[in-house]
């Protein structure tokens, strides 16, 4: 029997959430990994994941494309958890760390909450990077400003 591969046994990344999250809860994949956190009081609607995925190989001779594909392959997944999904109009451009990545700001509603968010992806060496980031609108002025500072210091491990 041949090892696992590396990317679903080795922490691909070092990140220290602000207090205010709690985690991560780790789910694995054949492609990847995918960190979760979640809010604590009073930001407890607060939610977090990050995401690593090899890049598919039908994408990966298309690198000037490959961080336009990679924000459409995560704004789908989140328009699948998010029916009420409005996405802002402008894409733009930001770093995390040593990352450069693309980001689409969102709206959604979920039941009596407006949530935002921020769904954000990089390439790095073969695999998308996501960060996928919302919170209740009433609170994102608070925790958003804060968790990206603390993203800025995300550590990637490959």
């Amino acid at each position: 029997m041949s090892p696992a591969p590396a990317i679903a046994t080795a922490p691909l990344i070092e990140f220290s959430a602000p207090p205010f999250l709690t985690g991560p809860s780790v789910s694995r994949s054949a492609f990847g990994v995918t960190y979760v956190y979640t809010g604590r009081p009073p930001f407890a609607t607060s939610e977090l994941q990050l995401t690593v995925v090899d890049v598919p190989t039908e994408l990966r001779d298309d690198g000037a494309r490959l961080p336009g594909h990679c924000l459409g392959a995560f704004v789908d997944a989140l328009r699948s958890r998010e029916p009420a999904l409005m996405l802002g109009a402008e894409v733009r451009e930001s770093t995390l760390g040593t990352l450069s990545l693309v980001e689409r700001r969102w709206l959604s509603q979920r039941g009596p909450r407006t949530m935002t968010g921020v769904t954000a992806c990089a390439v790095h060496r073969g695999r998308f990077v996501s960060a996928n980031f919302a919170d209740d609108l009433r609170t994102a002025v608070h925790s958003l400003p804060v968790l990206r500072a603390a993203l800025g210091r995300l550590v990637l491990n490959f």
